[in-house]
């Protein structure tokens, strides 16, 4: 029942994410760096090409819509009475940001995120100490709001995203499972893409997502850091 009522909250906390970024690209109006739809031409003339295409067609505008997925390295501890358990391995990432244009080159959404790790390793500082990995998985999910701006002419991008976070352990040898609370993170990401069509560009990315979230297991704080690589695809 625990397991059913935080995976509705969950829904209900990404879904209100989802549509402040929707809203963010439905309620801008955003014609490009012009501020406003572009004004019907005079008799006589042609209307003026759309400005800010960098000489190749292409302008951050409107609708905005980015998708990653990618391999990255995650690693989360917790100290509690003089002994510290940390989780650590590879997993894979994935991601998805919805939002719009605001100003120019300038971008407001919401993003999810999500990494799971299989079969992670297990070390355990302070009396009785050991190191292990078990049969399981290590899972961190975050949402919220977030910004990205655009450097051009050369379509490298800096984002952030507060990140609420929460994540689970799976283990499945001794049959137990551990889920923390919701905590504060945040995710910060720097990427270059590429134009493929005049709306969709590919890209690579570094991204850094930290949290911290309460296990009222023990009564502590986990906290847990993530370092993916990720590649992208993003229209708008």
């Amino acid at each position: 029942m625990r397991h059913i009522s935080r995976s509705l909250a969950l829904v209900a906390l990404m879904g209100g994410t989802l549509m402040l970024g929707e809203s963010a690209a439905s309620a801008q109006g955003y014609y490009g760096p012009a501020y406003g739809p572009p004004a019907p031409p005079q008799r006589g003339y042609y209307a003026a090409p759309r400005q800010a295409y960098y000489g190749y067609g292409h302008a951050h505008d409107g609708f905005f819509l980015r998708l990653t997925a990618g391999f990255g390295y995650m690693s989360a501890s917790e100290t509690y009475s003089g002994t510290t358990d940390t989780y650590s391995g590879v997993g894979a990432t994935f991601g998805g940001a919805f939002g719009g244009v605001v100003a120019p080159n300038l971008i407001l959404f919401g993003e999810f995120l999500g990494t799971s790790v299989p079969d992670p390793n297990f070390d355990r500082n302070g009396p009785m100490g050991y190191s292990t990995s078990f049969s399981g998985a290590m899972s961190l999910f975050g949402f919220g709001p977030g910004i990205a701006y655009y450097i051009e002419p050369i379509n490298l991008y800096l984002s952030g995203t507060l990140a609420f976070s929460t994540m689970t352990i799976d283990n499945y040898d001794d049959d137990w499972s551990r889920d923390t609370n919701f905590g504060l993170g945040m995710s910060l990401a720097v990427g270059k893409e590429w134009w493929v069509g005049r709306d969709w560009g590919i890209g690579l990315a570094g991204q850094l997502h930290l949290a911290s979230m309460r296990d009222s297991t023990y009564d502590s704080r986990f906290t847990a850091a993530l370092f993916p690589l990720l590649f992208s695809a993003t229209y708008n």
